[in-house]
C-alpha cells in the first residue's frame, strides 16, 4: 500500500511538472505537432519514470563479532482460543477504496459514452470514403469525429461550410487524434484527484484543434469563410467527451492562433527545458542506496547448528503436520504421517508416524485408541534424531526480545559450534578536543554587598522617612567598610583579565578543533546510518515460510505467534515465525 502511494505521488508530481513547463515555454508556440508529442510523452513518462530505479552501492568495512548463537525454539501446534475483538477502522483502506470506486465510475462513464456513440452511428446511413466513413445525422447539432468516423448534420451548413468541416475532421481522422482524446480521458479517470490532469487534458484537446485548424487553413482558399464556420457552431456542443469535436471552447483563441506568425525554429530549444528537471527527479527520488560489505580477511568464531523441534497434539491439523514434515525434509529427514483418525470433535485418536534421515537413523511411532492422543514430541539436534519426552527446559534461557514479541515468556536453547563468518564493523566515533578551561584560573569573587534599604512609597510619611534615613546611614557605613575589599577585588579582576587574554590563542585553537570535530561527527553520523541499514539488511523475516518485511512482523499480535525460530548461522540472519491457528469464540 505504501509503495503504491509513493508511486501515485511521483506520477502526479511528474504530470504537474510536464504541464507547468508546457504552460511556461510551449503553449504560445506554433509547433503544434511537436506539442502533441510532448504532451503525450509527458503522460507516458509520468507512468514509467517512477518505476525506474538506479542502485548506488556504498561499500562498508566488515568487522568480526566474537560470539554468535543460534537460538532453537521448540515448536508447538497448540490452538489458542481468543475472544472476538472489534477491529478498528482501516482509514487508509477506506480512502483507497473510495478513490478506486470513483475511478471505476469514470471508466464506466467512458464505456457508456463509447456504447452510446456506436449505438448512434448504427442507426444512421454510412458513406464510405477513402480515408474515413461519413455519417449523416439529422439529430447532431455539432459535427465531430471518432477514429475513422465523421458525424455531421448536412442540413445545418452550406456546401462550402460542409467542405470546410469535412476537411477539418478528416485531419483528426488521418492523424488518429482520437487516441489522444481517449488517453487523456483515462488519465483523468485514474488521477482525477489531481486538478492539473484536467487542465492537462484541456491543453491536449486545444492543441489537437490547433493542428486541425492550421492544416485546414493551408488547404482551403476562403479562409474568412472558415472562421465564420467556427463561429457558427459556437452555440452548439456535442455531449460525447470521447470525440474530436469541430467546436471546442475558446474559439477566439483558435482564431487568434490561425493568424499567429510561425514560431522561429530556434525556439525548439524550449523542449529541452524539461530534461534537467527529469534528471533532477531521477537523482533525488529514483536512486536506491545499498550498502555492501567488503571482503575482509578478519574472521570470527561463530555458530552453526541444525536443530529443529516440535510437538503434535490432539488438535494438530493435517496442514500443520504437513508443514512440519516439509521443514524436516529441508533438513534431509523424511518424516511422514498416515492412518490419521479423529473423533467427532476433530481430535486425533490414532496416527502413525515414520522418520528416516538416510544415515541409519529411523523410527516408527503408532498410536491407536478411542481417546485423544497425548502430545508427541520430535527433535533433530546435533545428530540426535527421534521421538522424545516433553523437552527439559533446564538448559534453556529466557530470550527477552522474543518474549516481548510473543507477549509471553519464550525460552531458547543456546548452542555454540564453530564457523567462520564476516560481520559488519560499527564506525568509531571521533574524539572531541580538550577544552582549554581545564587550565584556567577561577575568576575572583566580589565581596558581599549590603542590601539597599527600600524607599518608602509615601514621602509624606515622616515616620517611614525617618526610618529610611537611619537605614541609609547604616548602609553607607557598611559600604565604606568594604572599600578595602573592593580595591582588592579590582586588583584580582585585573590579574584575571590578563590571564584570560593570555588564553585567547588557546580558545581560538579550541574553536578550530571544534569545527573539525563537528565535521567528523557529520561523517560519523552518515557512517552510522549506513551501518544501521546494513544491520537491518542482514536479517530476513519469514511468516509461515513466506518472506515478509519487518513492518509486517511488527504488526503481528502476540496471540498470532505460534513459534519463533531465530537462525543466525545463515547470511543474512533469519527470523522464522509460525502463525497460530486462531479459533474465535463468542
Amino acid at each position: 500500500m505504501e509503495n503504491l502511494l509513493i508511486y501515485f505521488l511521483k506520477a502526479n508530481g511528474l504530470i504537474i511538472l510536464f504541464y507547468l513547463m508546457y504552460v511556461l515555454f510551449l503553449r504560445k508556440e506554433t509547433f503544434f505537432v511537436s506539442n502533441r508529442w510532448y504532451l503525450i510523452s509527458g503522460l507516458i513518462l509520468s507512468l514509467i519514470l517512477p518505476l525506474i530505479t538506479f542502485t548506488k552501492i556504498i561499500w562498508v568495512e566488515p568487522t568480526p563479532i566474537p560470539e554468535f548463537y543460534e537460538e532453537v525454539i521448540p515448536l508447538t501446534n497448540n490452538v489458542i482460543e481468543v475472544p472476538i475483538q472489534e477491529t478498528p477502522l482501516d482509514w487508509s483502506l477506506i480512502v483507497t477504496t473510495a478513490y478506486a470506486v470513483i475511478s471505476i465510475l469514470i471508466v464506466m462513464k467512458i464505456t457508456l459514452e463509447l456504447a452510446s456513440f456506436f449505438n448512434k452511428i448504427r442507426k444512421h446511413q454510412k458513406q464510405k470514403e477513402t480515408d474515413f466513413t461519413l455519417i449523416h445525422s439529422d439529430t447532431t447539432e455539432n459535427p465531430f469525429s471518432f477514429f475513422h468516423y465523421i458525424v455531421i448534420n448536412p442540413n445545418r451548413f452550406s456546401k462550402e461550410e460542409f467542405q470546410h468541416i469535412l476537411t477539418h475532421e478528416s485531419i483528426h481522422v488521418k492523424q488518429k487524434h482520437s487516441i489522444d482524446v481517449l488517453l487523456s480521458k483515462l488519465f483523468c479517470a485514474f488521477f482525477w484527484a489531481n486538478p492539473i490532469i484536467w487542465l492537462y487534458r484541456k491543453a491536449m484537446l486545444q492543441n489537437l484543434e490547433f493542428i486541425a485548424d492550421s492544416e485546414t487553413f493551408q488547404q482551403i482558399e476562403n479562409k474568412y469563410e472558415y472562421q465564420r464556420t467556427l463561429l457558427k457552431v459556437v452555440t452548439h456542443q456535442h455531449d460525447l467527451s470521447i470525440t474530436n469535436q469541430f467546436y471546442q471552447s475558446l474559439i477566439k483563441k483558435r482564431i487568434v492562433m490561425l493568424h499567429t506568425n510561425q514560431s522561429n525554429k530556434r525556439n525548439v530549444w524550449k523542449y529541452a527545458t524539461i530534461l534537467p528537471l527529469l534528471v533532477g527527479f531521477m537523482l533525488l527520488f529514483q536512486i536506491e542506496t545499498v550498502a555492501q560489505v567488503k571482503e575482509n580477511p578478519k574472521k570470527a568464531h561463530a555458530v552453526k547448528v541444525e536443530a529443529i523441534g516440535f510437538s503434535w497434539d490432539k488438535n494438530a491439523t493435517d496442514a500443520e503436520m504437513k508443514s512440519d514434515s516439509e521443514q524436516l525434509k529441508k533438513q534431509g529427514i523424511v518424516y511422514t504421517f498416515s492412518n490419521v483418525k479423529r473423533n467427532k470433535n476433530g481430535e486425533i485418536i490414532a496416527i502413525k508416524i515414520e522418520f528416516n534421515d538416510g544415515k541409519g537413523n529411523k523410527g516408527i511411532k503408532e498410536i491407536k485408541g478411542d481417546e485423544p492422543i497425548q502430545p508427541i514430541y520430535f527433535s533433530a539436534e546435533e545428530g540426535k534424531i527421534g521421538f522424545t519426552a516433553e523437552p527439559d527446559y533446564s538448559d534453556y534461557v529466557v530470550d527477552e526480545k522474543l518474549s516481548k514479541i510473543a507477549g509471553t515468556e519464550v525460552k531458547v536453547k543456546k548452542i555454540v559450534t564453530e564457523e567462520i563468518l564476516d560481520l559488519p564493523e560499527p564506525p568509531t566515533p571521533p574524539t572531541p578536543p580538550n577544552h582549554p578551561y581545564e587550565n584556567f584560573i577561577d575568576p575572583p569573587l566580589p565581596p558581599d554587598f549590603p542590601n539597599v534599604p527600600d524607599l518608602p512609597s509615601n514621602f509624606e510619611n515622616k515616620k517611614a522617612m525617618a526610618k529610611y534615613e537611619k537605614a541609609m546611614a547604616q548602609y553607607e557605613k557598611k559600604m565604606k567598610a568594604i572599600e578595602p575589599k573592593m580595591k582588592e577585588f579590582e586588583k584580582k579582576m585585573e590579574a584575571f583579565e590578563k590571564e584570560m587574554k593570555l588564553k585567547e590563542p588557546d580558545m581560538k585553537q579550541f574553536e578550530e578543533e571544534m569545527k573539525v570535530f563537528e565535521e567528523k561527527m557529520k561523517v560519523f553520523e552518515k557512517e552510522m546510518e549506513v551501518y544501521q541499514k546494513k544491520l537491518e539488511a542482514s536479517t530476513e523475516y519469514y511468516i509461515n515460510e513466506e518472506k515478509v518485511t519487518k513492518e509486517e512482523v511488527d504488526k503481528m499480535q502476540p496471540n498470532e505467534i505460534k513459534s519463533v525460530n531465530v537462525r543466525k548461522n545463515t547470511t543474512p540472519n533469519r527470523i522464522e515465525i509460525k502463525k497460530t491457528e486462531i479459533k474465535k469464540t463468542k
